[in-house]
């Protein structure tokens, strides 16, 4: 369904909404058309397409929402009656409310013509570039899973306050799970992942090379060392193990339930004066941009922290009526749940210097590709096994580690890292340097 007809359905189910006794109506549609292949074990598995429209119904009675969704267009005014008697039955909450129209312009470049005609057997050739570009790069190296999708989401939203907005965006993701093999010796797995919005901007080569680079870095990996001192953390390990409580504490969700240590912080210090953490929802080519958020709220370029002090919250229309703050545009979510918070184009932005440059600073150390384990989102404390590590000596990668656990706390480390590479890659939605952070146990086991 475009994206022009999905806003008229949208449009036709407020009205609705308000004749079978909502006081104020919000719907969201969106439709996916999708087509993907897998790998597993070096092997092509599957290909598939999906096709699927869903809207979700928010109906206001006073202060009391309720919620429905339906998959079938047919069935939006049974689903809008059915949000309302649910509104009539929910408990009040002053701060529920629906956000004022507000224009979002529109983003070039968000559609990609050439999405109309990608099919499953394109999705296929590009996975199956992914297992020939591995052959060529070594033969040690095993695809334990790859995968190509490709994606045309239409979405619109409208509400009885007059807001009305849709787009139509187009979004390839792909990647890879690698590992190395030598006689009987298997390296640790690594995870690369890519994205684009065109069909042009499809780069299947460079996670492809850092898959392998990194799962032949940990063949024969040894027992590590134990000390206390400097962690250089990849791209990827920053988003395992850093982001996660970062967000946490920039949700006004959770500033709400006074669960955000940083409930009390704006304006003060969080982190070293380096640090500068950067939401964009209309980044160019970005995995989650969008010219609005889920509420049709207009999304923007937000400095959450700059020079280490904090900013802003993450915010909805809910959160942003509650605290008395400024909507940002983060409602997040599809047409299946009522909207929640959370980030688009998370960034931190570039320090000085390449990854060697990092390393050659550094006397005993160890380099994480991966961090497998539990970092505690309140109190920011973190234990747990790293993966694909190699010692760091004399300012220079050593031999490549295992059964080595790393334990410290997130935001004492965010106050005393030492750098920020000026290199740095997309995990998913997150634009990542590396980071090296100081005085981290280290413990090797056995």
């Amino acid at each position: 369904m475009a994206s022009g007809e999905l806003l008229e359905r949208c449009r036709d189910a407020v009205a609705a909404g308000l004749r079978l006794g909502g006081d104020e109506i919000e719907v969201f549609g969106q439709t996916v058309d999708s087509v993907s292949a897998t790998v597993e074990k070096d092997d092509l598995q599957i290909s598939k397409s999906r096709f699927e429209t869903s809207f979700g119904i928010r109906a206001f009675v006073g202060r009391r929402v309720g919620f429905a969704s339906t998959n079938d267009a047919s069935r939006l005014d049974a689903a809008c009656s059915d949000a309302v008697a649910l509104a009539k039955i929910s408990p009040a909450d002053s701060h529920n409310v629906l956000p004022e129209p507000e224009s979002a312009d529109p983003i070039g470049g968000l559609f990609d013509p050439a999405a109309d005609v990608f099919e499953a057997a394109d999705a296929v050739q590009r996975t199956v570039e992914i297992l020939d570009r591995v052959g060529v790069i070594d033969r040690r190296v095993i695809v334990n899973d790859a995968w190509f999708d490709a994606e045309r989401v239409a979405a619109a939203v409208a509400n009885s306050r007059g807001l009305a907005a849709h787009e139509l965006g187009s979004l390839f993701t792909y990647g890879l799970v690698a590992t190395a093999r030598e006689g009987e010796t298997v390296s640790s797995f690594d995870f690369q992942f890519g994205a684009a919005r065109t069909v042009a901007g499809i780069d299947i080569e460079t996670p492809t090379a850092r898959a392998c680079e990194s799962a032949l870095a940990s063949l024969g990996a040894e027992r590590g060392e134990s000390f206390v001192g400097p962690v250089l953390l990849s791209p990827q390990a920053v988003a395992d193990l850093i982001v996660g409580p970062i967000l946490f504490q920039l949700s006004a969700r959770n500033v709400l339930r006074g669960r955000s240590r940083w409930k009390n912080a704006i304006g003060t210090t969080v982190a070293v004066p380096d640090l500068h953490l950067v939401d964009d929802g209309r980044e160019p080519d970005g995995v989650a941009t969008g010219a609005f958020d889920r509420e049709g709220v207009p999304r923007r370029r937000l400095a959450l922290i700059e020079g280490g002090a904090l900013r802003f919250f993450l915010h909805n229309a809910y959160s942003a009526h509650a605290m008395g703050e400024e909507n940002t545009g983060h409602a997040a979510g599809s047409a299946r749940s009522v909207p929640s918070i959370g980030p688009t184009n998370l960034s931190i932005l570039p320090g000085e210097g390449s990854v060697d440059d990092l390393l050659a600073e550094v006397e005993q150390g160890l380099l994480v590709r991966r961090f497998s384990g539990n970092a505690n989102p309140i109190s920011g404390d973190f234990s747990g096994a790293v993966k694909s590590a190699q010692l760091i000596r004399n300012g220079k990668l050593d031999r490549a580690v295992s059964g080595t656990l790393i334990a410290g706390n997130v935001f004492d480390a965010l106050s005393t890292l030492s750098a920020i590479s000026a290199d740095r890659e997309k995990v998913y939605n997150y634009t990542l340097p590396s980071l090296r952070l100081e005085n981290v146990s280290v413990t090797a086991e056995g």
